[in-house]
């Protein structure tokens, strides 16, 4: 019997949804699963949609809220969006402690990779990116040494939003093993950051003579960049590890979401089509 919550009236809304997780039913759980892994992104979303997105009924939605101890759909959307507003960073004015400065100084410098990856960032492109992804035959994710980890954290995530999406290469193997695989039909995405080893332009130059659809998410400087057909810009950082990947997880987070946009008008255009033939049928 999953169980209910004491009192909710100063708790988030992603707190609620963890805290009755594990005890929820097959079709709730998987709500709740998308929304925590795409929280960001529910307040754009009515009802309906969400049910869409989320491969649910509109009931289940309805219970989940309920379950969630919300009055309704809305009153989840509202805190939402509040929970969002109240995120935001704010300057400090208090003199700080040597331990609080390098707190501070580290979220400083996050926050000025982030403005300056969102400054060179072409909102057409990533429309134009995020439609190619959503329509492809097949998704190659594509990413060598630490740009494979981050490659396969937007592939973990991709894959649960559609079908069709291969994370390349394999244990023991090349990218060159899959060149034959690639056609016209497909959508490249290559993660390109430093550290980026050597023979990087060489396969890209490989991988363009198969598909010529590649996203590319890369720290270069513009002038160095190969010419892909989209090219998605992230705020180099220094040559030194650990890496502070915080700009590339952000523009990751924001070309999923477009795709789940994308996506989600696709199939309400689908469902129109299907009802106007029905109409015209019957």
């Amino acid at each position: 019997m999953p169980r209910t919550m004491p009192d909710t009236s100063n708790i988030s809304f992603l707190d609620r949804v963890r805290a009755i997780l594990s005890d929820l039913p097959a079709s709730e759980r998987r709500l709740a699963q998308f929304t925590l892994d795409f929280s960001g992104d529910l307040s754009s979303y009515n009802a309906s949609e969400l049910a869409s997105l989320a491969q649910v009924s509109n009931a289940t939605v309805t219970r989940l809220i309920r379950r969630l101890e919300y009055a309704n759909y809305e009153a989840a959307r509202k805190q939402i969006r509040t929970e969002r507003t109240d995120d935001s960073f704010t300057s400090v004015h208090q003199p700080l402690s040597p331990g609080e400065a390098a707190l501070h100084s580290h979220l400083q410098e996050s926050y000025s990779k982030l403005g300056n990856t969102y400054r060179h960032l072409s909102h057409s492109v990533l429309q134009e990116a995020s439609q190619a992804i959503s329509r492809a035959r097949q998704v190659w994710l594509v990413g060598l040494q630490a740009n494979y980890f981050l490659a396969g954290h937007f592939y973990w995530h991709l894959s649960k939003l559609m079908p069709g999406v291969r994370l390349i290469p394999g244990a023991g193997q090349t990218v060159s093993d899959y060149l034959a695989d690639i056609q016209h039909q497909d959508v490249v995405i290559v993660f390109d950051l430093h550290p980026r080893p050597s023979q990087m332009p060489e396969l890209i130059g490989r991988l363009e003579t198969r598909c010529a659809d590649i996203v590319l998410i890369t720290d270069q400087d513009y002038k160095e960049r190969p010419k892909s057909r989209w090219s998605l810009p992230c705020q180099p950082g220094p040559e030194a590890l650990p890496d502070n990947s915080v700009a590339v997880a952000s523009l990751s987070h924001l070309l999923l979401s477009e795709i789940l946009k994308v996506r989600g008008a696709d199939r309400r255009d689908e469902s129109e089509q299907e009802l106007a033939t029905a109409d015209a049928l019957f």
